[in-house]
């Protein structure tokens, strides 16, 4: 459940108006080894019904047991989507085996992308930029969407029953769930941009679940905020990279419009200005 942020002891409502603000961030999430180490939610999945795609960036750091860092389980199928950092996957209950593909050495970072549409009916997985498998699914099928979201583990219940087998017990960042599936290139260009890069910022709207949205979810256990070690080094018009503007010809309204996003910052003075209070601004402000 995502609680309303206090700032400067107030709870702020969420206006009408809508800002454009970077989607930009430092911040990683570290597992404990425990089964009530992870982040759980419900988003609302139509949007991924018949498609989407599944990024981030994994670091790893249990050798036993089947870690799981992503998951996705609904009221009749326990196994939707798992997503293993030893190179298992499931989806719809099927598993692929791809270890020998996606051997990575303990606490290094590493690129993972899964893409699934309804036509052609394939999962694609890809391990560091490469396509390095595939698999078929039923014709017809699409994704359910009463389910449960988790990083950290995995479904042996509907909406629980973690169990330390399965605890990831590692690092994540930048893990985003696209509302399509992305093309070879377009995941070859997030994995050689590097972690720190933020070409995933120009997919816009098909970028349906952002990582500042999981970030902003509540942690159970020892789960823990981490810097990734990136330089942000920021220009002030790196908004221009965003879904709004980017490749776009630039109008009057669009300068009207970025103006008047601004101009609720004027609320806030003397507030300061930390990751969390950004955060409260994506979510609360950001465009809908």
């Amino acid at each position: 459940m995502i609680v309303p942020l206090l700032l400067v002891g107030l709870v702020l409502p969420k206006p009408s108006k809508c800002s454009y603000i970077p989607d930009s961030s430092t911040t990683g999430l570290k597992f404990g080894k425990e089964p009530g180490d992870y982040v759980l939610f419900k988003p609302a999945m139509e949007p991924l019904q018949e498609s989407f795609s599944i990024c981030g960036w994994v670091k790893k750091f249990r050798s036993a047991g089947y870690p799981m860092w992503f998951a996705y389980g609904t009221s009749s199928r326990l196994h939707e989507i798992l997503l293993a950092d030893y190179g298992e996957t499931y989806i719809f209950g099927s598993s692929i085996n791809l270890r020998s593909k996606t051997a990575a050495p303990i606490g290094e970072w590493k690129h993972s992308c899964y893409t699934w549409a309804l036509s052609p009916r394939t999962l694609k997985v890809y391990f560091e930029g490469e396509l390095i498998g595939t698999k078929e699914t039923s014709s017809g099928q699409k994704l359910p969407v009463d389910g449960y979201m988790v990083l950290g583990n995995e479904f042996d219940s509907y909406g629980g029953g973690f169990d330390t087998t399965n605890a990831f017990g590692g690092e994540l960042f930048k893990v985003n769930v696209f509302n399509r599936e992305l093309t070879g290139e377009e995941i070859k260009e997030m994995n050689d941009g590097g972690m720190c890069s933020e070409v995933e910022r120009k997919y816009g709207r098909d970028r349906y679940l952002k990582w500042s949205d999981f970030l902003l979810e509540e942690k159970s256990g020892n789960v823990t905020e981490i810097d990734v070690g990136c330089d942000e080094g920021h220009s002030r018009w790196d908004i221009l990279l965003t879904s709004p503007f980017l490749n776009k010809p630039l109008t009057q309204e669009m300068i009207d419009s970025l103006r008047s996003g601004w101009d609720i910052l004027g609320d806030f003075i003397g507030a300061t200005v930390t990751e969390r209070f950004i955060r409260h601004f994506k979510f609360y402000h950001e465009e809908e």
